[in-house]
């Protein structure tokens, strides 16, 4: 929350204004029924809603039906549509005031506008159609309902008209989502500088059966690590991570997919299963819609901004995505040098020129500000963005002004919108497994894992053109100025991995290491840990006769392999001796603590399910909690601190140091307690967390166990970005908190950090499952709600039905669409 919208609050709070304006924002719901005449289509669009909101859009050809669809997106999420593009274009300042010029800077540096806007040439005719009529929907839309959501009066801002390029933007936002390892890298850089670049590298685990990457953090040896970037420079870095992580929900990596054949289900046809795995946000990345016309007919999720739908079913083909965390962003480090004011980069044994750009920025309030983006062969150089980070007010001394003689370049794949775009459409509405390849192939700029199928087929497809680098895998910052790192173009789609009809009966994937160790394309060194896929195919591989019902209780399946791996370990032959070895001097007091707490996870107490009400679920979480503090904070502390919050924040992202150390990396030097004379080990790290969960579990819920639940330590809790700095309109914008099952191993994920708290910070957004074998295959459900409009009553109705596990159904058969679509609005052309 700005300094002006908060003042503007507190004003409103001692005048008695807040009741005013809640009423003011009620009247921003549009109607559902009758009708509106509009110009901009050409014969009736029939927009209807079930009791969820959710809509159904009717026309008679596609041109009016992706007008439908832009006029009940911004209904529902027009709000989030602009942010969305705001952020791409590097225009938050226009909206927030001065201090979010830096993400601005960076937005800007990164050429999403030049790339962009040139895809709209390569779009055909009929592509280009589907833009401009979603576009005139959603303007037509604004221009009937002039009353605009609670966010945009508390903002002042009033949005221009929405454009066929704004969509490809929220294209661009998607694919930084789901590919983010430049965040990794920045992460890297910070801890390096500090660590040296070995012993930082053993922060970032590839996956438990790899070694650990020296070779790429060596890469930048010449350099002695703390002469890399001073003090300012990381601060800055940190400065950018916390707010790009405060605009976009970047590091969420969580979805699951699965498909079984015939052959595994009761029906003897094909189900298709997703949950994607997003921020915790409020309203959430995901809307719901139905979009029915003669010749395009899909049912399932859609971004906000976007026509078409992107995951979901269309009467033939099911298709769902999870993150295949590429690796399409390089950090290069580049050696400056200025003459005369300008400033060169080295490459190949040359000073070479940086290319130089001015940007100009609009401030709220009407100021503009000028500043210079400089690139280099790599790309856009971030000194500029990193030089308008303001740093934190509450650091006890501002940093000196930052000078570097070494630069920060990216390399940024964002290309392939024209065709990413065609290939989401074709999907729509194509009738087979060969079409929906094709469509699939056409997906260059978004890195997915799609799984698909029709009634007797299922496929996995990974989509998005892959980087191919002359040198090393660019998971850590390469040195430009050799030319050795540099990238040689794109991997053909045609060479991604993709399978058809498994002997197994069944596919499966969740952000885990899915082709073999060293496969020919690389793809990634940043997969998630294996938990998730392993516990997916140990039930797959076991499950005959699967029913819909089956498929939804598996995604809300609360087991954590995790936990079951730390039971593992603390009860395997010899532990109990080494950790009565290790407590031996303790108090009394300590050593009962760890008795009770290997009592309470102990296989005969705790069956690993990750319960809200379970005790041993909460000893189990706070173990991890602790394990993670104990190990690491002693020299990545303080809590706050740089060092800290780099290492929180990679641990989000991908296979984690916590866990690798846990059970593979057993002679870490982190494992010393740097502050204590001795020379401690993973025994004592353990023995310290055993003690520290049961001592946090006492302090939250008091010192009878018996009333422990894991539900009091980690909850649901959605909260609007508006209310994250304000003690304002939280009961208007806010809603929880709710007890939570599970972890960041289960199936039903529910992710927390370790080592930081236990707050809910990445959920499944969406679930679907598509039974082939039913009369009406296809069940959703979207948390928190249909809209984004706090005022709203589906801005979070579908939370009781996500906390119970269940889908809503979203039929395609006429009759019944109109049983359960009974809200009807009319859009008429205007003659």
């Amino acid at each position: 929350m700005k300094k002006a919208t908060c003042i503007a609050l507190l004003f409103l709070a001692f005048t008695g204004g807040c009741s005013y304006f809640q009423n003011k924002f009620a009247r921003s719901i549009p109607g559902t029924k009758g009708t509106v005449t509009l110009k901009g289509i050409r014969g009736p669009v029939t927009i209807r809603r079930d009791s969820l909101g959710i809509p159904v859009v009717e026309a008679e050809n596609e041109e009016d039906l992706f007008f439908g669809s832009g006029y009940a997106s911004a209904a529902d999420r027009l709000w989030q549509m602009y942010a969305m593009t705001m952020i791409m274009q590097g225009r938050l300042a226009e909206v927030a005031g001065e201090e979010m010029l830096g993400i601005d800077v960076f937005m800007r540096s990164i050429g999403a506008k030049e790339k962009l806007e040139g895809e709209l040439s390569k779009l055909d005719r009929k592509l280009l159609s589907v833009l401009e009529s979603y576009a005139k929907g959603v303007n037509a839309y604004m221009e009937h309902n002039p009353e605009l959501p609670a966010e945009f009066v508390l903002t002042g801002y009033r949005p221009g008209p929405w454009r066929p390029a704004d969509t490809l933007y929220v294209f661009a936002m998607l694919n930084m989502n789901v590919s983010f390892n430049f965040i990794e890298e920045l992460d890297y850089l910070i801890l390096a500088g500090e660590l040296g670049y070995d012993k930082a590298a053993m922060l970032f685990p590839v996956y438990p059966d790899e070694d650990l990457p020296l070779e790429d953090a060596r890469a930048l040896a010449e350099i002695p690590h703390r002469e890399l970037l001073d003090g300012n420079v990381r601060t800055a870095l940190l400065d950018l991570r916390r707010r790009l992580k405060g605009v976009t929900p970047l590091g969420t990596p969580a979805s699951n997919n699965w498909a079984l054949a015939g052959s595994r289900t009761g029906s003897g046809k094909s189900i298709v299963c997703n949950d994607t795995h997003l921020a915790l946000m409020i309203p959430n990345s995901w809307m719901l819609m139905h979009l029915k016309c003669p010749t395009y007919d899909a049912a399932g999720v859609t971004v906000p901004g976007i026509p078409v739908v992107a995951l979901g079913f269309n009467g033939k083909i099911a298709w769902g995505a999870t993150m295949v965390m590429a690796d399409s962003q390089d950090v290069f480090i580049e050696k400056l040098d200025t003459v005369d004011g300008k400033t060169r980069y080295l490459y190949r044994g040359e000073w070479v020129p940086v290319k130089e750009r001015k940007e100009e920025f609009r401030m709220k309030g009407g100021k503009t500000v000028t500043r210079l983006i400089e690139e280099t062969v790599h790309g856009p150089l971030f000194n500029a963005s990193l030089r308008a980070m303001p740093f934190p007010p509450e650091l006890p001394i501002q940093p000196l002004p930052m000078s570097s003689k070494y630069g920060i370049a990216i390399a940024y794949a964002v290309e392939g919108g024209a065709r990413t775009f065609e290939g989401f459409y074709r999907m729509g509405s194509v009738s087979g497994m060969a079409q929906a390849r094709r469509a699939l192939q056409m997906v260059e700029g978004i890195y997915l894992n799609i799984v698909y199928g029709d009634r007797d087929n299922i496929a996995w497809q990974v989509t998005g053109a892959f980087p191919l680098r002359k040198k090393g895998r660019g998971f850590f910052p390469s040195p430009g100025w050799s030319g050795e790192y540099d990238w040689t173009g794109f991997a053909p789609t045609d060479r991604n991995p993709y399978r058809i009809n498994p002997p197994e009966g069944f596919f499966g994937t969740a952000n885990n290491r899915t082709v073999p160790k060293g496969y020919p394309l690389h793809m990634t060194s940043s997969w998630y840990h294996p938990d998730r896929a392993e516990r997916m195919a140990h039930i797959l591989g076991k499950k005959k006769g699967a029913t819909m019902e089956d498929m939804m209780k598996m995604q809300h399946d609360h087991f954590s392999p995790m936990a079951q791996k730390i039971q593992k370990l603390l009860f395997e032959p010899g532990m109990q001796g080494e950790i009565d070895a290790a407590t031996k001097k303790w108090t009394r007091a300590r050593k009962e603590r760890v008795a009770r707490a290997l009592e309470l996870i102990s296989p005969s107490a705790f069956n690993c399910v990750m319960d809200k009400d379970s005790a041993g679920a909460a000893v189990a979480g706070a173990f991890m909690h602790e394990f993670t503090r104990a190990t690491f904070l002693d020299e990545l502390g303080p809590e706050g601190g740089l060092l800290w919050e780099a290492f929180i924040d990679v641990n989000m992202m991908s296979y984690p140091a916590p866990e690798d150390h846990l059970f593979v990396r057993k002679d870490s030097p982190f494992f010393d307690d740097v502050k204590t004379p001795e020379r401690e080990t993973r025994v004592d790290m353990i023995a310290r967390a055993l003690d520290s969960a049961i001592v946090l579990c006492a302090d939250r819920m008091g010192s009878d166990s018996k009333k422990w639940k894991w539900g009091s330590l980690h909850t649901y809790h959605w909260k609007h970005d508006f209310t994250k700095k304000t003690r304002f309109f939280h009961g208007y914008f806010n809603r929880g908190p709710y007890p939570a099952s599970g972890d960041v191993h289960t199936l039903n994920v529910t992710t927390f950090a370790w080592g930081q708290d236990f707050d809910t910070w990445c959920i499944p957004a969406m679930r679907m499952v598509v039974d082939f074998g039913l009369a009406e295959p296809a069940a959703f459900v979207s948390v928190p709600g249909q809209s984004g409009n706090p005022s709203s009553p589906h801005y979070a109705d579908m939370i009781p039905l996500f906390l119970e596990g269940k889908n809503h159904p979203m039929p395609f058969r006429s009759e019944n669409i109109a049983k359960q679509y009974i809200d009807v609005l009319v859009l008429e052309p205007k003659k």
